[in-house]
């Protein structure tokens, strides 16, 4: 998996939520399973915060957050209102889903460290 993610991790500067999940479903859609894909998006989003890749961001600050919390509490906190805003998700093929794709495309509350001297938010 990890080999996965760090092929991932090379072109995320900028990229929103929905080019990291294309990017970690390339090429497929309707056969993709919605549960899975967004458990291993967060599983990127924690391997990611745990290489300093990824951060969490305050937006309404707008100040990067540095908590003492695990890169999985703090993945789940960026990604915590994800279903009650993408209710009806199918099961597969989430891309159909337009809450899913409007979701991860304005998705806020991370930001990317770029080797380690600035941030880069997403577009």
């Amino acid at each position: 998996m990890s080999e996965k993610f760090l092929s991932v991790i090379e072109y995320i500067n900028g990229a929103n939520a929905y080019v990291i999940w294309s990017d970690l479903n390339p090429g497929v859609t309707k056969n993709v399973n919605s549960a899975a894909s967004v458990k291993e998006l967060l599983d990127f989003f924690e391997f990611s915060i745990s290489n300093n890749i990824i951060i969490e961001f305050d937006t309404e600050r707008n100040t990067p957050v540095f908590s003492c919390d695990s890169p999985k509490v703090v993945a789940q906190r960026i990604f915590r209102d994800f279903s009650s805003k993408v209710p009806h998700m199918p099961e597969f093929d989430p891309p159909s889903d337009d809450d899913f794709v409007g979701y991860l495309m304005f998705k806020r509350g991370c930001a990317v460290l770029v080797h380690g001297t600035r941030l880069m938010l997403p577009d």
